[in-house]
């Protein structure tokens, strides 16, 4: 009987002492947004348990143990976990499905078990850090130089969305950093120079080559240069063509206001003219030795005002 009793203590000492150590110690886990995550509970006598109490910056889940040969009942009490929670039915790991960044976190697990003559309350923490996957990084240069054949260019390299706890490598120069500055020099043009993304759950990488970094260089400097030209010669026809146009159109309105007035004057000249119709008529000879003068073509005269005749009579002059 006395060696039972020793036994026993032995065991709920040695219990004590794990609780102890689980309530210090967190296990750091890292997570993949969308993806899941399994918190282990290490549970050497699963049929002992009486339920497990998790819970986080909120209440998480609540499992009892089910019927002998059945799953355990999981309560999930906090709404953010509905649909998300799952429990084994070996050894009562939690599961987490379809994480979030806001899934991150302390999260205890109180598991409360019995022996033989009392309960044991055990406690796991874990540190939860949920990341995304990298997309592959962007190259991007800047600040770009080239004298003597030699090509000074600025590297930069991004992901698409800015992370937490980043880090970039470059090679083959062995640099740390997202910004690096290359001095390119005809000798080493067969160099190419990658950048290398690092998060706790994934990597990935982007090359450029050392030939397309001093081609892109002038490159951008010719293109520099033909838009200043392009710009120059916009702004010399700006400046020499819009007042050639202005003034051909100044022009043509002076002359059609010209051409009204003429046109006016000349109506109103032809209002003022009269004609004259003069009658010339010789002495009749006798019948029977009348002679007919062939006259030729009449000519019409018109006579002006001027010459005292009142207006709005016409008289017409019949010069033989």
């Amino acid at each position: 009987m006395a060696q039972h009793y020793l036994w026993t203590l032995l065991l709920c000492l040695q219990t004590c002492l794990e609780a102890a150590g689980s309530d210090t110690d967190i296990l750091l886990m890292t997570g993949i947004l969308g993806e899941s995550v399994t918190f282990r509970l290490n549970i050497k006598e699963p049929e002992q348990v009486i339920n497990i109490a998790w819970n986080s910056e909120t209440s998480v889940a609540f499992v009892t143990p089910g019927d002998p040969g059945t799953a355990p009942k999981v309560t999930v009490t906090h709404q953010n976990y509905n649909d998300r929670i799952n429990v084994s039915r070996q050894n009562y790991n939690l599961e987490i499905s379809e994480l979030r960044m806001e899934d991150s976190g302390i999260y205890k697990a109180d598991i409360n078990m019995k022996t033989l003559e009392t309960t044991v309350t055990t406690t796991r923490r874990y540190n939860l850090q949920v990341y995304r996957r990298l997309g592959k990084p962007k190259i991007t240069q800047s600040l770009m130089t080239s004298v003597n054949s030699t090509c000074n260019v600025t590297l930069t390299c991004s992901v698409e969305k800015e992370e937490k706890n980043v880090t970039y490598r470059w090679s083959p120069l062995g640099e740390e950093g997202n910004v690096i500055r290359i001095f390119q020099t005809p000798d080493n043009q067969e160099l190419t120079y990658t950048c290398t993304a690092w998060n706790p759950v994934s990597n990935s990488s982007d090359s450029v080559s050392a030939l397309q970094l001093c081609a892109d260089s002038a490159a951008g400097l010719r293109s520099r240069h033909t838009g200043l030209l392009s710009g120059l010669a916009v702004l010399f026809l700006f400046i020499v063509i819009v007042p050639l146009v202005l003034l051909c159109l100044l022009r043509k309105r002076g002359q059609g206001s010209y051409l009204t007035t003429s046109s006016k004057d000349s109506d109103a000249d032809s209002k003022k003219t009269i004609y004259a119709y003069i009658m010339v008529t010789r002495d009749v000879p006798p019948a029977e030795g009348r002679i007919y003068d062939e006259i030729p073509q009449s000519k019409m005269v018109k006579t002006s005002t001027q010459d005292g005749k009142p207006p709005g009579i016409s008289t017409y002059e019949n010069v033989i």
